[in-house]
Parts: structure tokens; C-alpha cells; sequence
């Protein structure tokens, strides 16, 4: 079990023991603010520490931000036509 994987399910653990219930239902509303924080340079994890917690316990909800992020990154920055040609 590698160190991340190990980390996150003591989270869960703690978490499950605290009575906080997780589900991504309801945090998967919010992942697209979190995204467009970061992309804003913003301390995304500061604002919203409730879903950085979650992404740190759920890799599904993390693999869909990711993806967020890139799209929002993409949005910003578009490459102008031609440059990503060899």
C-alpha cells in the first residue's frame, strides 16, 4: 500500500469514527470553484477546506478535479492555432 493510499484511509477511518459523513454528491457541485480557485492562483484549499479534505480521502472525486482543472488551465491559456504542430 503505497504512502498517499495509507494516509487516506486513516482519514476515512477518523473521519467515519467522527460521525462525518462523506459523499461525493456532495462535494462534486463545488469541485468546478475549486478548480477555477487554483487556476485564479487562489489558495483553493484555504477557501474551501472542507472538499481539499475530501479529495485527500477520495481519489475518484481528486481524478475529477484534476480533469477540471486541466479544462479550466485550457480555457485561460488557450494555444493559438498552429503552435502545438511539430
Amino acid at each position: 500500500m503505497k504512502r498517499t493510499e495509507f494516509g487516506r484511509l486513516i482519514d476515512t477511518i477518523f473521519a467515519a469514527k467522527a460521525g462525518e459523513e462523506l459523499s461525493c454528491s456532495d462535494y462534486f457541485e463545488r469541485l468546478p470553484r475549486y478548480a477555477e480557485l487554483e487556476a485564479a492562483g487562489e489558495d483553493a484549499a484555504a477557501r474551501l477546506p472542507d472538499v481539499r479534505h475530501h479529495m485527500h480521502q477520495c481519489p475518484e472525486c481528486e481524478e475529477v478535479y484534476l480533469g477540471l482543472l486541466e479544462v479550466v488551465l485550457a480555457e485561460k491559456n488557450p494555444t493559438p492555432p498552429g503552435k502545438n504542430l511539430p
